[in-house]
Formats: structure tokens, sequence, C-alpha cells
């Protein structure tokens, strides 16, 4: 049964930084604090078997405490809702987690997606662990991630390519490894993509649009930014105004769309609700 008042509190407590299963409405026609948001993503030379397909794509489902699990839960129920063809997804699946203990909690949450055609991901630089930013060794709990969603079928890519096979026509998907962990290498990414194919590239934080510029890709799908126009550098004080904060831009011949993503870091976010982004190829 729909509650106004749960709906309410769950879009307040939503915008102070907390994500509980209040935000997702679960009967059909009821508010809901998350948004649907669908585009037509037009790519040159895409084959006939892939026009009028549906990608999903979600980022930052920060799976922590301030992320409840029912939440995401209510966020995947709402995905498999839409049908999806393709699910892509763009990093950043839990916040901080030293012992593994969240990103148990998120492989096993995206398991529940369900797709035609395939799933297929990034890692974003929480995913690295704060071991990664600083070039210290949290490897293992991250390769150990990795290792399990492959297991449930979602294909991780960092930095590099596989084709997306329909009926004997392909579409690439070329996934990066995040910019803050100093782990982005688009020469390894795109090595191996035939020339002339049409090419989708999955890629945490849209700042890397800036080293990219040489590679052919009709979209590049992000999030990190959480739909804050503003960076601020949490070491040095310093605020940066980010060129792509949410939605879609076209930059230098590619369209880049920046996802507002699904969770929270237990920060206020006036304005900017989650989103799930639905594209469908044209």
């Amino acid at each position: 049964m729909y509650h106004k008042s749960r709906h309410l509190g769950g879009k307040a407590l939503g915008s102070m930084g907390f994500c509980t299963s209040w935000a997702v409405g679960t009967e059909e026609h009821h508010p809901e604090w998350i948004e649907i948001n669908e585009i037509d993503l037009k790519i040159d030379d895409l084959p006939e078997q892939f026009k009028g397909k549906k990608i999903v794509h979600l980022s930052d489902l920060h799976c922590s405490r301030a992320v409840t699990e029912r939440y995401l839960k209510n966020c995947i129920k709402r995905v498999n809702s839409l049908d999806p063809d393709i699910i892509l997804l763009t990093g950043d699946y839990i916040t901080h987690d030293l012992k593994g203990k969240y990103r148990k909690k998120a492989v096993d949450i995206i398991s529940k997606l369900q797709h035609k055609h395939g799933a297929y991901a990034c890692l974003g630089n929480h995913d690295y662990g704060l071991g990664g930013i600083f070039k210290k060794s949290h490897k293992h709990h991250m390769h150990k991630m990795i290792e399990k969603m492959e297991h449930h079928g979602i294909n991780v890519l960092r930095n590099e390519s596989m084709p997306l096979h329909i009926d004997g026509a392909n579409l690439w998907m070329v996934g990066m490894g995040d910019l803050w962990a100093k782990d982005f290498k688009p020469h390894k990414a795109y090595k191996n993509v035939p020339a002339g194919m049409p090419v989708i590239t999955l890629m945490h934080n849209p700042e890397g649009m800036e080293h990219i510029h040489q590679y052919r890709t009709d979209a590049v799908m992000s999030g990190h930014t959480h739909g804050v126009h503003k960076e601020h550098k949490r070491w040095t004080g310093m605020v940066k105004r980010r060129d792509y904060h949410a939605g879609m831009y076209h930059v230098k011949g590619k369209k880049l769309y920046v996802n507002r993503g699904l969770g929270r870091m237990g920060r206020a976010r006036l304005n900017a609700p989650p989103e799930i982004t639905v594209c469908t190829l044209c």
C-alpha cells in the first residue's frame, strides 16, 4: 500500500544523503524520488539488429550504511520492470569497504539484474579502495568483487573491450579503468576494437573524455558526479567547476551521458535525485 508520508520521508532522507527503500515506488503509478530518464541514443553505422534495443544504464550504487540494501534491491526491481535488452554499470558499487562486506552485498544485489543480451561494467574510484587512490595494497577485495560479478554474468571491462553479438552483428563495448585511481589506459582499452565498428564506452569519471579524443567511440556512459556542478577537493580545499555534471553532452563529435547515480555518500544533494537511464538505440 502506498503511503504519502513514507514517500515524502524517503525523498527528504535522500536529499540529505541517505537512501532508504521509501525512495523507490514499488507499486505502479505511485510517485517516487528516483527518476527514470529516457533518451534516444543515435549511433552511426549501427547495425539494424541493434536498432530499437533498450539499454538501461546504472551508476554509483555506493552500497554502504548510507544506502540501504533494501533501497538498492528496490532499484533493481525497478530496472527489471523496464525489461532491458542490455545493462550498463559505470562503477562505484561501494563507498568504503575494508573487509569486503559491502562488496559482497553489492554483487548479490546487481546479480539480480535481468537482461536479454548482456550486462557490462567498469570500475569507479571507490571500487579500488582507499589504497587504490594512494597506491597501497587493497587489490584483493577488488579482484574478488570482479570475479564474483563475472561469475554472475556481468562482463567487467577494465581497460578492455569486447563485442556484443546480436544475430550476427556486433556493437563493441569498451570499459575504462578509473582516472583517479591512475588506472586509465585508453591505448590498452581500444587496441582490439576493429576499425569502423560502432563503440560504446563505459567510463566512471567523465573527466576522462579529455584523454580519448583520438579513439572512435560513438557514446560514452559515465557517472561519478551525482549531478553536482562543483567538485570540492577535500585535501586542498579547492573548488572546481565541472565541465560535465549530468545529462547529455556533445564533446568533439562524441556523445557523453553523465548519470547522477543511484546511491549517496551521506552528503546533502538538493535537486539531484538518483537516476536510472533508459537509452533506446537508433
